[in-house]
């Protein structure tokens, strides 16, 4: 499905966005393969996974969605665990009741986090607790819209909150390795989720995490350091009173211009007091300059 002038805000958590020129909604591989070589002669692209960690602006170019890209399958099992390949699309939940069932280990720190997809999540190597996607990632299918053509990498490399994607191409299926759990994965699934949702704002309109955090440092701790806890434009989005690194958007009217200032407004207060320069983790998505 390709759709013209396609409005943004509803395809992330934090409820921010403009106007997509295109908005590509795959139903299947086959139309990634038609179009995508296509579209990107003539437009930039942008590859969009659950919309957890995005904020949009208007985006002059096609924004291309794995949302319908959903499913997987067990490819090995033994005594190790299981292999999985889940198109890249699928949300994390959703793979729960496997999970539970067989008591296997390897996404339950991610799990709370809303709709972060599979796709999305190796994209930007998401972590948690000590615990990140790239440590139970065995492979990467790709479609490089250049090339023309599906390609498998294996053991891609991976840096904090950042891989090799989406620069190498749109993500299509991923390999996940995933072992047995130690103790039962439905209670510590549980345990995991009480703590994020007394530490996080999951409630409220949120992209995540703004700022990666600094070595030996949080992002969330020298914010709250320096003032910003709980500060807020006129606008209505504000630096969370639960979690300092998280901006949420109390009033659902907030732009990207509202985004941008107060990522600045931090930057610049983070400076001046620990001569730390703060590099952002959400995705800003804008080709308005």
């Amino acid at each position: 499905m390709l759709l013209k002038n396609e409005p943004l805000a509803d395809k992330t958590t934090i409820k921010i966005g403009g106007i997509a020129q295109l908005f590509f909604l795959p139903s299947c591989l086959e139309e990634v393969e038609e179009l995508l070589p296509l579209l990107t002669q003539d437009f930039p692209l942008y590859y969009l996974g659950g919309g957890s960690n995005t904020i949009f602006g208007k985006f002059k170019g096609v924004v291309v969605s794995s949302q319908s890209l959903r499913g997987f399958r067990v490819l090995e099992e033994d005594s190790e665990g299981i292999l999985l390949e889940v198109l890249a699309g699928t949300l994390l939940k959703e793979l729960i009741p496997l999970i539970f069932e067989k008591n296997l280990c390897g996404i339950e720190t991610l799990l709370g986090i809303p709709r972060i997809s599979v796709g999305g999540a190796v994209a930007m190597n998401a972590g948690a607790y000590g615990k990140e996607i790239s440590q139970i990632t065995e492979g990467v299918y790709y479609f490089d819209p250049l090339k023309g053509e599906f390609l498998l990498e294996r053991k891609p490399r991976f840096g904090y909150r950042s891989s090799d994607f989406p620069q190498k191409g749109f993500i299509c299926k991923v390999l996940l390795r995933l072992k047995p759990c130690p103790s039962p994965i439905r209670e510590l699934v549980k345990k995991l989720n009480s703590r994020r949702r007394k530490s996080q704002p999951l409630e409220l309109p949120t992209a995540g995490s703004t700022f990666k955090n600094p070595k030996g440092n949080f992002a969330g701790k020298l914010l709250e350091e320096v003032g910003l806890k709980g500060f807020c434009t006129k606008k209505g989005l504000c630096f969370s009173r639960k979690h300092a690194n998280f901006l949420v958007n109390l009033s659902r009217k907030a732009t990207l211009g509202d985004v941008l200032k107060l990522i600045d407004l931090a930057k610049e207060r983070v400076l001046k007091e620990y001569d730390l320069w703060l590099e952002e983790e959400v995705k800003i998505v804008s080709t308005d300059g």
